[in-house]
C-alpha cells in the first residue's frame, strides 16, 4: 500500500484561501480589504478606460489587466497565509482524532467463579470494566493496571519515545501499544471521557481572538492606511489640476506599494502559529492572549518540586555513627527498604548496591515482616528471622511482587513489637522519630542532622534493634538543564521566584544551587494567590503553575496560568493554559514561545515598514519624471514608468509567501535583553528591509525587461 506524502499547500487549503477573497471575509483585515478594492478599480480601468478620462488610457489595457493580476495575487497570498496557519492548528485536532480509532478489545467476564474472555468493540467498553493487555496489542481505552507488569509505548500521545514501565496501580492511556507481557486492567472512563477526547475538545474549544498587542498594531495600520490614502488622493488631486498625465493604475500602485501589506497580510497567522508552536509542546492554550501575555512576563512564580526538582529525593551518602561502619548503614538501609517501592526507597537499595553494600541476609527478606509506613511514627522498616534457606526471586520485580513473600503485613508501633535474640529488626525514618525509639542516641546525633538540614538536603535515620548506627543523606536532584533555563529567563529581565513547602535552609540551598535570588519557604497554597496580587499591584505581569484546587483562585489571578492535565478539573478551568503533559517546568518554555511570538511580530513590523520606504523610492521618481524632470535625479534603480510599478509590485507580493515560514515557524529566539532584542531586530529587518527591496525590484525589473 503507497503512503502519500502530506503536501505544505493542500487542496483544502488552497480552496479555503480562495474563499477568503470573499470581501466579507477581508473585513477582519482592513489593509488586504483596501489591496482588493484597488484591484476591482484597476480591472475596471482595464475593461472601460475611457470611463477614467485624464487619468487612464485605452492603449494601457494590457498594462491595466497586469497591475490587477498582481494585486489580485497580493490578496490572494495573504488568504493564502491565512489558509496554512489555521490548517495548521486544525490538523492537531485531526491527528488527535487519529489516534482515536476504535479497535477489539478483550474484555474479560467473571461469571459463577470462571473467567471468559469477550471481544469487545472499544466503543462498548464502559468505566469498571475488566480487560487484558497482551503483547503488541493497541490499549482500547484508559484504564489502571491490576495485575502484571510490562514496557507500553506512549510516544504518539506524549511525543516521548521511551517505553514507559507500567505495574499496577499505573494509569495506560488509550492508544498507546503495549510493548511486553501481559497485563490485566480496569477501564477508568467511559469511551466520549478519554484523555484524548479531553484534548480533541481543549484543542477546538481554543479561541483566537484578536490580542490587545494585535488590536493596537492593526490600529497603527488602520492609520497608516489613513494618512496613505490622503497622501495619493492629494497627488490625484494635484495631477488634475496641473496636468501632470499620472496614471491612475500607477497612483494605485504607489499606494498598494505604500500600504503596510506585508505585516497586515502575516498578522493572522503570526498569532496562529504561536498557538500550533505550544501545541508542538502538547500545551493547549485557551486564547492567543495568554500566548502573548506570556511574552510580556515580568515575574515567574516556580514550584521547587516538580519543576526545579524531579521531585523525589534521591539518596547520596551513608553516615555511620561511632562504632559501626558506612557498610553497616548501607546494609541496613538496603534490608530496611526491600519492600519500600517508593522513589527514596529505591534510590537506598541503588546506592548501596552501587557502593558493594548487599547484605548477607538477603536470604531471609522472603520470610520478613514488615513494618509498613506510617505518618503518625514516619518510620518504615522490617524484622528478619533465622536464615530459611529460601532464594530470593531471580526477576528481582518490584515491591509488589516481593511483597507477596511477605509471611506479615502489619504496621510498625513505636517501642511496642519484642526483637527475639535471633531476630534483627530495622527501622528507618525521620531523625526525631527515630530517637524516640532508640536505647541511647549518639552525641553528634543532632550535630549531623542539622548539618545536612543547613546543606538543604534531609536526613533520614537508621536503627538495628533499637541501636541508631548513623544517617543517610538524601538530596533533591535538579531538573536537567534547569539552571541554564533559570539564567535564560534572568536575562531576559524576567525575576524567577520559587515556592516550596520545605523550611528555610532548604529552600535557600535548591534557589542558591540553581541561581534564584528570591524564594518562599514553608508556603501553603494561598500564598501563591497572595504572591500574585502582590506582584501585580506593582503592575507586574505574572506567570505561574498550579495542579490543585487550592491553586484555582492564584491560576484564575495570574496573568499566565499554566495548569497540569493531572491536576484538578478546578485548576484547569481557572488556568489559561493546559500542559498535556503535566510538566510543570514547561512555564519556561511557555514564556520562551510568547517573546519569540513577539519578537516575530515585531522584525515582521519592521521589516514591512522598511519595505514601504524602499517601494516609495522606487516608484516616485519615475511617476512623475515625464512632467518633473528634476525627480530623475532620485530614480538611482534606472527603472522606466510601466516596469517601475509591475517590478515593486511584483515584489510587493511575492514578499508575502516569501515570509509565511518565518510567521509560521517564528524568529530564532536566543534570550538576551531587550535593548540586544530591539538593536538586532533594527539590524536585520530594518536595514535588511530597505536594502532587500532594492535589489529585488531590480532583478524583477531586469526580468522584466528581458520578456
Amino acid at each position: 500500500m503507497s503512503v502519500r506524502r502530506p503536501t505544505l499547500v493542500s487542496r483544502k487549503v488552497l480552496i479555503d484561501s480562495l474563499v477568503r477573497l470573499n470581501p466579507l471575509r477581508l473585513v477582519a483585515n482592513p489593509v488586504m480589504l483596501i489591496v482588493e478594492i484597488t484591484f476591482f478599480i484597476v480591472t475596471a480601468l482595464a475593461i472601460y478606460p475611457e470611463g477614467f478620462p485624464r487619468v487612464a488610457s485605452p492603449s494601457l489595457r494590457l498594462f491595466y489587466v497586469e497591475v490587477a493580476l498582481i494585486l489580485l495575487v497580493t490578496v490572494w497570498f495573504s488568504t493564502l497565509s491565512d489558509a496554512l496557519a489555521e490548517s495548521q492548528a486544525k490538523n492537531t485536532a485531526n491527528s488527535l482524532r487519529r489516534l482515536e480509532m476504535e479497535v477489539s478489545s478483550k474484555k474479560i467476564l467473571i461469571e459463577e467463579g470462571s473467567r471468559r474472555i469477550v471481544p469487545t468493540p472499544s466503543r462498548e467498553l464502559r468505566k469498571g470494566d475488566l480487560i487484558l493487555l497482551e503483547k503488541n496489542d493497541t490499549i482500547p481505552i484508559d484504564a489502571q493496571v491490576l495485575e502484571g507488569i510490562a514496557m507500553v509505548d506512549e510516544s504518539l500521545l506524549t511525543g516521548e519515545s521511551t517505553a514507559v514501565r507500567k505495574a499496577p496501580g499505573d494509569d495506560v492511556i488509550g492508544g498507546s501499544q503495549v510493548l511486553s507481557d501481559t497485563l490485566t486492567a480496569k477501564v477508568t472512563v467511559n469511551p466520549d471521557e478519554t484523555f484524548i477526547n479531553q484534548m480533541i475538545r481543549m484543542v477546538e474549544s481554543s479561541k483566537r481572538p484578536k490580542t490587545p498587542n494585535e488590536q493596537a498594531v492593526t490600529i497603527v495600520l488602520i492609520g497608516l492606511t489613513a494618512i496613505f490614502t490622503i497622501l495619493i488622493g492629494a497627488l490625484l488631486g494635484i495631477s488634475l489640476v496641473l496636468s501632470l498625465a499620472a496614471d491612475l493604475s500607477v497612483l494605485i500602485a504607489l499606494y498598494v506599494c505604500l500600504l503596510p501589506t506585508t505585516i497586515g497580510a502575516l498578522l493572522p497567522s503570526i498569532g496562529l502559529s504561536g498557538i500550533s508552536r505550544l501545541y508542538k509542546e502538547k500545551i493547549v492554550a485557551k486564547s492567543g492572549r495568554a500566548v502573548e501575555t506570556a511574552g510580556d512576563t515580568d515575574v515567574i512564580l516556580l514550584d521547587k518540586t516538580g519543576t526545579i526538582t524531579v521531585g523525589n529525593r534521591q539518596a547520596v551518602e551513608f553516615l555511620p555513627f561511632p562504632g559501626f561502619t558506612e557498610r553497616d548503614v548501607g546494609e541496613a538501609a538496603f534490608l530496611a527498604s526491600w519492600h519500600d517501592d517508593t522513589p527514596e526507597g529505591r534510590s537506598l537499595i541503588r546506592l548501596a548496591y552501587e557502593d558493594g553494600f548487599v547484605p548477607k541476609e538477603m536470604n531471609s527478606l522472603d520470610a520478613s515482616e514488615v513494618y509498613e509506613f506510617s505518618a503518625s511514627t514516619r518510620t518504615s522498616g522490617v524484622k528478619l528471622s533465622g536464615g530459611t534457606g529460601f532464594m530470593l526471586p531471580k526477576s528481582g520485580g518490584t515491591g509488589r511482587e516481593r511483597g507477596r513473600l511477605r509471611r506479615k503485613f502489619e504496621p510498625h508501633v513505636e517501642g511496642g513489637v519484642p526483637i527475639g535474640s535471633d531476630e534483627i529488626e530495622i527501622i528507618k525514618g525521620a531523625p526525631d522519630a527515630i530517637k524516640k525509639i532508640v536505647k541511647s542516641v549518639p552525641a553528634d546525633y543532632d550535630e549531623i542532622v542539622q548539618k545536612i538540614s543547613a546543606a538543604g538536603d534531609t536526613a533520614m535515620a537508621l536503627s538495628r534493634n533499637r541501636e541508631a548506627i548513623g544517617i543517610v543523606r538524601l538530596r533533591d536532584v535538579l531538573k536537567p538543564d534547569i539552571k541554564e533555563k533559570i539564567m535564560a529567563v534572568k536575562v531576559m529581565g524576567i525575576r524567577p521566584v520559587m515556592i516550596t513547602g520545605d523550611q528555610p535552609l532548604t529552600a535557600k540551598s535548591i534557589a542558591a544551587e540553581v541561581g534564584i535570588d528570591e524564594f518562599q519557604p514553608e508556603a501553603k497554597p494561598e500564598d501563591k494567590y497572595d504572591i500574585v496580587k502582590r506582584e501585580q499591584a506593582e503592575t507586574r505581569i505574572v506567570a505561574m503553575i498550579g495542579d490543585g484546587t487550592n491553586d484555582a483562585p492564584a491560576l484564575a489571578m495570574a496573568d499566565v496560568g499554566l495548569a497540569m492535565n493531572s491536576g484538578t478539573q478546578a485548576a484547569k478551568e481557572a488556568a489559561n493554559m493546559v500542559d498535556l503533559e503535566s510538566n510543570p517546568a514547561k512555564i519556561i518554555e511557555v514564556v520562551m514561545l510568547g517573546k519569540q511570538l513577539l519578537m516575530t511580530r515585531g522584525a515582521v513590523t519592521t521589516f514591512s515598514i522598511a519595505n514601504d520606504v524602499a517601494k516609495y523610492f522606487a516608484i516616485m521618481p519615475v511617476l512623475f519624471a515625464s512632467t518633473v524632470p528634476e525627480l530623475k535625479a532620485l530614480n538611482v534603480l534606472g527603472l522606466g514608468l510601466n516596469t517601475a510599478v509591475l517590478s515593486a509590485l511584483i515584489f510587493n507580493a511575492i514578499i508575502i509567501p516569501l515570509l509565511i515560514p518565518l510567521a509560521m515557524r517564528g524568529v530564532t529566539f536566543k534570550p538576551s535583553g531587550t535593548m540586544t532584542l530591539f538593536l538586532k531586530n533594527t539590524i536585520i529587518y530594518g536595514i535588511g528591509g530597505v536594502i532587500v527591496p532594492f535589489v529585488g525590484i531590480k532583478l524583477i525589473d531586469a526580468a522584466i525587461s528581458l520578456l
